[in-house]
């Protein structure tokens, strides 16, 4: 990491500590560390947050979108507890590919309260895209240069031309036939490697929960569902409670099983068996994935 970014850290770390706030305050800051970005580069983004310690607070995960940016890693502060106030940071490593001059960006934070949600978000912040090309003016001044240089051959610029414009020709041709196909190509690897990260995750919590079926395990396992399944449906899961969830058309299926999970969750009480409950809910995200490719293939 680069020292300016290390300083930038330790500086709002600093900062968050200097908050003078009531044991009933809610506070969810972050912004850009870096003032501007280059394509490709990493740059940071932090966020805090300032509340009660009763309270459960969960920031983004690698599943999140980070659009206009993409996600490449987090480094995570433990919660530290200072004159009865919970704080909590994170500092997030993205990257943009995108052109605009100005980017933005803004992050969610989800209290967690018995079976309701809510989400409180960090200011909107921008940063500045670099560029490297200079913008060259009407006005500026071209060095004379009198001295023979000498030069190749003369290239054949007619037949390059033509070469250009026929693979211009062939590129929308192509692209005319099997232009859809190639769309649709692309939306199903996104959604292939998507679900494929997701699935592995979710099994690798769900054999731990048959060794050792802890409460929070079980919370931090629904919480990955939701986000995920969020992703697949454009609902918005991560928010809502059991019984909102319910009310879709294509979740009865989900009755019995979020519910046991939600025992075991907010009730912290220790199920033996809840690790299948979890098999139903992968068993749901695994059709509801099924049926998302089967749209996008028949061009829905």
């Amino acid at each position: 990491m680069r020292d300016g970014q290390g300083k930038s850290w330790l500086t709002i770390i600093a900062f968050l500590c200097a908050f003078n706030l009531s044991a009933q305050e809610i506070t969810v800051k972050g912004g850009f560390v870096e003032d501007s970005l280059l394509i490709g580069q990493d740059v940071n983004f932090w966020m805090s947050a300032i509340y009660p310690p009763d309270l459960e607070m969960v920031f983004p995960d690698s599943l999140h979108s980070f659009a206009p940016f993409e996600f490449s890693s987090k480094t995570y502060f433990s919660t530290q507890i200072v004159d009865g106030l919970a704080y909590d940071s994170t500092v997030y490593t993205i990257q943009s590919f995108e052109i605009d001059k100005v980017q933005y960006l803004k992050l969610p934070a989800v209290i967690l309260k018995g079976s309701d949600s809510t989400i409180l978000e960090t200011p909107l912040d921008s940063i500045f895209l670099t560029e490297l090309a200079p913008i060259v003016s009407d006005s500026t001044k071209l060095k004379t240069n009198l001295d023979y240089q000498a030069v190749d051959t003369q290239f054949n610029y007619p037949l390059m031309y033509y070469i250009i414009g026929g693979l211009i020709i062939l590129v929308v041709i192509l692209l005319l036939i099997f232009g859809k196909r190639i769309i649709k190509w692309f939306k199903l690897r996104r959604l292939r490697i998507q679900y494929e990260q997701f699935s592995e995750v979710f099994n690798s919590y769900i054999k731990k929960m048959k060794v050792d079926p802890e409460p929070e395990l079980a919370e931090k396992t629904l919480i990955l569902w939701k986000n995920y399944q969020q992703n697949l449906d454009k609902a918005p899961f991560s928010v809502l409670t059991t019984k909102e969830i319910l009310s879709f058309d294509y979740t009865d299926e989900l009755t019995e099983p979020l519910r046991s999970i939600d025992r075991v969750v907010y009730g912290k009480r220790v199920q033996e068996d809840v690790y299948q409950d979890f098999q139903q809910l992968e068993n749901f995200t695994q059709d509801r994935y099924s049926k998302k490719v089967a749209e996008i293939r028949d061009g829905k």
